[in-house]
């Protein structure tokens, strides 16, 4: 009895233990799993926990690269190390080291150690293969980063579209593009200069090896960009290392402007040199932010600073490249890249401006105010330097009998429209003429002629000036939800219909890299978007031609 009495204890212990060990295990398992609002994704370089609202999952400031500090400040970007730890991704991370506005008195914000990317995406299935969007952010080659509020990606876009996107800040201003030939020392190219290029190369070279594991499609990947992302993506275009990381590209606003070679632009540097008092590239890195910053050549001709981009030129007045054509990023300028079949992507190409880009900082503080007769007069005395019949000639093709579909301010936007077809828009047709040229992929163009219901609410940063008509951002902003928050009011019908006919043209664009039947491919076609889509044959091509014939096509937007 006593035998039996132990077996029987000893099975009751047994299944007591087993059930302990169970109950232990789940709790365990439950302990480990992660709250519904929290994701977790492997990479190549780690496991990051992300976050998920508004229908979407974010992961932001993965790096994806080496902090580029000490020895690698002007250097390629390096790999990153690899954290066995699972990284919080919650929240975004540092910009790159910049100033607010662009002076040597400007506010210092951000750090070197800055080479972040971000990705939102409406699921975590790698089998997804969703289409993905690469946003490369403006800000003159100068300011600005991948998560500037109402300029960049949202939750509630990648769950609205069904798109993966993603955003990564690059190194800016003298920290990303100073070349000078000290800095040569230990380049395996013996080149300088260009190295937030390279980071936009490191960073589609790891959306390449991680964007499936965020539900994306690496063999789907647009970049888009705009003003100097813009820039950014015309030069990863006729770049031979930037070959097979994208599908698509869309430029929005960029530079049509890139010829410095690297020893000229090396040569204009050395003002910068100078001002630091250093001799080689050992002192160079060893000098504060701020000394840096400070020696940036804001207002010594030829300056880095862009006031004058956004006037009528003056003849023979550029401004310092800060993008140098090195024989390695770039084999040649762009155009030359494309006219004898160098190393580039061939791939479906969407190039676009808006209407009165220069709007957005305009060169006089009272033009809003303008009459008709100081319309004519600032024309004809910036114009005639270049000859005395050329104001006559373009006050006939902008005359102040245009259409204007304010009340207020036409004389302001007459002027701006002609500063920007010169700045902007006449030389990026030229772009798309030469890219249908050389390209065998599609090649589309459009103007933003909406002008929105209001004027924008002046900000310090991205909109410094109350904009009322389609100034430089409009596209961008209003394709990330950021222009109701700029007019500070609901959208009237006609933004919302803009709203609607971009993101829809843009998408398509994206998911298909074709445009619909009516919009046809350039220079067959260029669509003018506004709150409807009206098709032409090309933009204001009378007034173009007198640029071009002018040599006015040299003075675009540069950086």
């Amino acid at each position: 009895g006593r035998t039996l009495t132990h077996v029987k204890m000893n099975e009751a212990l047994s299944h007591r233990c087993i059930l302990l060990t169970c109950l232990a295990t789940y709790l365990g398992c439950v302990a480990q799993t992660l709250p519904p609002d929290v994701a977790q994704v492997s990479t190549d370089c780690g496991d990051f926990k992300g976050r998920h609202k508004n229908g979407a999952y974010s992961f932001k400031g993965i790096p994806y690269a080496a902090p580029p500090v000490g020895a690698l400040r002007w250097a390629p970007p390096a790999p990153p190390a690899c954290s066995s730890e699972v990284t919080d991704a919650g929240h975004f991370r540092s910009m790159c080291t910049q100033v607010r506005p662009l002076s040597s008195t400007g506010r210092l914000m951000g750090q070197e150690d800055c080479l972040f990317i971000n990705v939102w995406t409406p699921t975590l299935q790698p089998g997804a293969r969703l289409p993905v969007v690469v946003w490369i952010h403006g800000g003159y080659l100068h300011m600005l980063s991948g998560n500037e509020p109402g300029y960049s990606p949202t939750e509630e876009l990648a769950a609205d579209t069904g798109v993966v996107y993603v955003s990564f800040n690059y190194r800016l201003n003298a920290f990303g593009f100073l070349a000078l030939e000290v800095l040569r020392e230990g380049s395996p190219r013996n080149t300088s200069g260009n190295y937030g290029f390279l980071d936009q190369i490191a960073a589609l070279q790891w959306v390449q090896k991680n964007i499936q594991a965020f539900g994306g499609d690496p063999e789907k990947v647009t970049i888009v960009g705009h003003s100097s992302g813009g820039t950014s993506v015309w030069t990863l275009m006729t770049s031979p290392l930037a070959i097979g990381l994208f599908h698509a590209a869309v430029d929005m606003s960029g530079s049509s402007v890139q010829n410095g070679t690297l020893e000229e632009v090396e040569k204009i540097n050395e003002v910068f040199l100078n001002k630091t008092g250093c001799k080689d590239a050992a002192c160079l890195r060893k000098l504060s932010v701020e000394k840096v910053l400070q020696a940036i050549p804001w207002k010594e001709y030829p300056y880095w600073g862009a006031d004058d981009l956004l006037d009528l030129p003056t003849k023979g007045l550029f401004i310092g490249p800060v993008v140098a054509v090195d024989g390695y990023l770039l084999e040649a300028p762009p155009f030359e890249v494309w006219e004898k079949k160098l190393n580039h992507s061939d791939v479906p190409f969407l190039i676009g401006s808006t209407q009165q880009e220069t709007d957005f900082y305009p060169p006089a503080e009272n033009i809003s105010s303008w009459t008709w007769d100081d319309y004519r007069w600032f024309v004809t005395e910036k114009l005639s330097t270049f000859n005395e019949t050329l104001p006559d000639e373009a006050l006939r093709l902008y005359p102040t009998s245009d259409p204007c579909p304010t009340t207020d301010r036409c004389p302001e936007r007459a002027y701006i429209t002609m500063t920007s077809d010169i700045r902007v828009s006449c030389p990026l047709s030229d772009v798309a003429q030469r890219a249908a040229a050389a390209l065998s992929s599609p090649v589309y163009r459009y103007v933003v002629t909406h002008t929105p219901s209001g004027p924008v609410n002046a900000t310090d940063d991205l909109l410094p000036f109350p904009s009322h008509f389609s100034f430089h951002f409009l596209d961008a902003v209003t394709f990330f939800g950021g222009l109701e928050p700029l007019l500070g009011k609901t959208l009237s019908s006609e933004d919302q219909s803009f709203w609607d006919l971009f993101k829809q043209n843009l998408l398509s664009f994206v998911k298909t890299g074709k445009m619909d039947a009516e919009w046809r491919e350039f220079p067959e076609a260029t669509a003018l978007l506004s709150h409807n889509l009206t098709v032409v044959q090309s933009y204001s091509p009378a007034r173009c031609d007198l640029w071009k014939k002018n040599g006015l096509f040299e003075y675009g937007w540069m950086n």
